[in-house]
């Protein structure tokens, strides 16, 4: 976007030149979306690969966006759709196309061994189309759900906007053993899962954090972590309506683990503001 001194230079340009006749426009930004952007699925099923997801998202964002990750029950492999955007000045919507055409080389299924990498980078940047106004506003990932036996080992990034796991209106909770989650938006994280006995689990988001488990859930270890340092408004912060007696720094339940715990239950908002709440529910 154009900064501030350019805005004033041009005004200085528009009265210099106003007595000749010239006038100069000034643009605004405008987001230029494709929703057509193909589906890809994975050529492979899945059997238990690890799978990384990495959004680096649009700044600024505008509207809704992020990362959301749907369990299909009839799904064997991953499949990925998006919506690429590019901001660009209003009257130069090539630009924009030409940074979406970059995104879309980095929108991809990594398929290798032991490991599968869901990506969606920046453009390259064209005229009045930036960097970091280029990329997937909304990256949606279809997964299996795994099972007990095969649980996901899964790690979730996000430059901007939200991040939903495994929520109820988007197919049943994955079975995971070690589960990575991080926002780098503005806006909430949401994760619905069924955890599996020795895994880990680590979520962080930068303003809500809302995480629900089943009601048979146990854990090791629990850390809870807010960005306020007074404990009483940081408990206020923390709320915990789907399991009594869960503190951080203890064992769930608090009489001990049981045997199918995760060695740990890892929880942090770092958001600055008394709304950013850390959530965990049952289900």
């Amino acid at each position: 976007m154009r900064s501030s001194s350019f805005a004033l230079f041009g005004t200085a340009v528009v009265a210099a030149f106003a007595a000749a006749g010239c006038r100069i426009e000034a643009h605004t930004q405008t987001a230029f979306e494709d929703q057509s952007v193909p589906a890809k699925s994975s050529t492979k099923a899945w059997a238990g690969e690890e799978i990384t997801i990495d959004n680096g998202g649009i700044n600024p964002l505008g509207g809704t966006g992020g990362v959301e990750v749907k369990v299909d029950p009839a799904a064997t492999g991953v499949t990925i759709n998006a919506t690429i955007s590019a901001l660009a000045d209003d009257d130069k919507p090539e630009d924009a196309r030409l940074n979406r055409a970059d995104v879309l080389q980095t929108y991809q299924i990594v398929e290798g061994a032991g490991k599968w990498e869901v990506k969606c980078g920046h453009g390259a940047g064209h005229g009045t189309s930036g960097v970091a106004g280029s990329g997937c506003k909304i990256l949606r990932v279809t997964i299996p759900p795994g099972t007990a036996l095969q649980p996901h080992n899964l790690t979730v990034g996000n430059g901007n906007g939200s991040i939903r796991v495994g929520l109820a209106d988007a197919g049943a909770a994955p079975y995971v053993k070690n589960l990575s989650v991080d926002n780098n938006g503005l806006s909430e994280v949401s994760v619905r899962v069924n955890p599996v006995a020795g895994g880990k689990l680590v979520i962080v988001g930068e303003s809500d954090v809302s995480v629900a488990l089943p009601t048979a859930f146990s854990a090791q270890k629990v850390v809870f972590t807010v960005d306020e340092s007074d404990p009483t408004k940081a408990g206020a912060r923390i709320r915990v309506p789907g399991f009594a007696g869960m503190v951080g720094g203890s064992a769930y339940p608090v009489a001990g683990a049981t045997a199918d715990a995760v060695t740990e239950l890892n929880v942090l908002s770092k958001g600055p503001f008394s709304s950013d709440t850390l959530t965990i529910n049952s289900f």
